[in-house]
């Protein structure tokens, strides 16, 4: 594998329009303004996850920050490393992801095609599906084969942005049921906290520099 410089990860794709549907959803929790609701199909071995929360923070930013590969430890829980790959025998964007694992548990690896596309809304759909049989070198980690991740991204009145999350992993190896999915929403809700306080903090700051450029701060 090699890297390839970040230009634009993702390319359009039209998301079915029953990606987000309420069917057959529970609601789980709701904590810090993050609602999760949960669902077990019929041919899954887990529960998926559904979260909603809003971003204090235009939908531009959002999208450019989680897009960033490089912004994965910073806002994803347990993300220990990100890259876009460079493939040549794929025709199609891809990104190598490593989450660690508590021990003596081993880290997950994952190969997500990654796809996106711009709405007429002005939202924003983003889908990442697991992808097998990557050339590479032998590693010691366990590579998730089952994943499927979708963010919506939908423009607030207030300037801020609505973020919905779905997604089903099953992580592999020997874990029991009722712990992944356990793990899953513990996940999906504190990344989305720290999204929240990393967007929080980046309007603030742009606000600060707004002031001292006007000479008043």
């Amino acid at each position: 594998m090699r890297k390839t410089p970040y230009f634009g990860l993702f390319w359009l794709l039209l998301l079915t329009s029953s990606a987000f549907s309420s069917q057959d959803w529970s609601e789980k929790q709701e904590k810090d303004g993050i609602k999760i609701q949960t669902r077990k199909l019929q041919n899954q071995k887990y529960q998926e996850i559904r979260a909603e929360t809003v971003i204090e923070s235009s939908i531009t930013k959002v999208f450019h920050f989680i897009s960033d590969p490089n912004s994965c430890k910073k806002w994803v829980y347990r993300c220990r490393f990100s890259e876009a790959l460079s493939l040549n025998d794929r025709n199609e964007n891809v990104i190598y992801q490593l989450t660690k694992f508590p021990f003596p548990l081993k880290s997950r690896e994952v190969f997500l095609s990654t796809k996106t596309t711009s709405n007429p809304d002005k939202s924003i759909g983003i889908r990442m599906k697991s992808i097998r049989d990557i050339k590479r070198d032998k590693s010691n980690f366990i590579e998730i084969h089952e994943a499927s991740i979708e963010y919506l991204l939908e423009p607030t009145p207030k300037g801020g942005t609505r973020i919905t999350w779905q997604q089903y992993v099953e992580p592999g190896g020997n874990l029991p049921t009722w712990a992944v999915d356990k793990e899953n929403i513990t996940f999906v809700r504190k990344s989305l906290g720290n999204l929240k306080r990393i967007m929080a903090l980046d309007k603030k700051n742009d606000r600060k520099l707004t002031l001292i450029r006007h000479g008043l701060f």
